[in-house]
């Protein structure tokens, strides 16, 4: 369980406090003048919009698979349902000005990175390579990791800065490395592929906003590659895929569950946590 320290200091941020109030301010308001009169003066399309925020909000607490995530959801719901509000009541005037207002805010307040505490090492290319991969290299390497120690499995995140999914997702990526800090055999680490363009070509993760490649999590077993999540599919050299298979491809990529049991399931991290005991 998350607690309220922690969360105050992920969460504690302008980018939160600001956008939040900006995306509320005209539902608290409505609501209060709506308990003021005592009774339920509604048009017919804003009851059905404050409805359909309502179980927006309901739904996102249940699927969300961070703080980080489910906040940035719950302000965009609001932000969203106050613009057409806005529009609906008032004009169009008023709208076109909270848009410009929503994307200057945006632009001077944009959400931050995961603030929480993490065992996640942030690798170069050069660190990747030799740390992962076990490649040699010549240039000297820019990490903490201690060369001598006993790693034999890396789950690497490749992500890229404006990946809004790579952004919600590190929460979760964090709680697993902390959760895991104890397996000596067993590291998490992360890689910018949006710096290191050649990783994401070499490993097949598009940085298209259009692929739903990122994030990409790849489990190394000494040096080598032996799973991933969202999977790798891919048609055979030659061959173009048809409509079907891009349709199932997209599906399995964009649909893979982000949650930590999916990852220790997929990954098989308790069978990993207690290989050592029997060899």
């Amino acid at each position: 369980m998350t607690s309220f320290k922690e969360l105050k200091q992920r969460l504690f941020h302008p980018y939160y406090i600001i956008h939040f109030i900006y995306g509320s301010c005209y539902v608290v308001i409505r609501l209060i003048q709506l308990w003021k009169t005592q009774s339920i003066n509604l048009q017919e399309t804003e009851a059905k919009a404050f409805l359909l925020l309502t179980f927006l909000i309901i739904w996102k607490c249940i699927i969300s698979i961070s703080a980080e995530e489910l906040s940035s959801v719950i302000i965009l719901y609001t932000k969203f349902f106050t613009l057409c509000s806005l529009f609906w009541r008032i004009g169009f005037w008023t709208s076109f000005f909270y848009i410009v207002g929503w994307i200057v805010f945006s632009t001077l307040f944009p959400q931050p990175w995961y603030r929480g505490p993490s065992e996640v090492a942030d690798l170069t290319e050069s660190s990747f390579r030799e740390n992962v991969l076990l490649k040699k290299s010549n240039t000297s390497k820019i990490t903490e990791i201690n060369p001598d120690d006993d790693t034999k499995y890396w789950i690497v995140m490749l992500y890229a800065n404006w990946s809004v999914a790579c952004l919600n997702f590190e929460a979760v990526f964090a709680k697993l490395s902390l959760e895991y800090k104890d397996v000596p055999h067993l590291k998490f680490a992360k890689v910018d592929i949006d710096v290191y363009s050649d990783l994401a070509e070499e490993f097949g993760v598009s940085k298209d906003p259009a692929s739903f490649d990122l994030p990409t999590l790849i489990l190394f077993h000494q040096g080598k590659e032996i799973r991933r999540l969202p999977e790798l599919t891919v048609t055979k050299e030659g061959e173009t895929a048809s409509r079907t298979d891009t349709a199932k491809n997209t599906i399995t990529r964009l649909g893979w569950s982000k949650k930590p049991a999916t990852i220790v399931q997929s990954f098989y991290l308790e069978e990993i946590k207690h290989e050592k005991k029997h060899q």
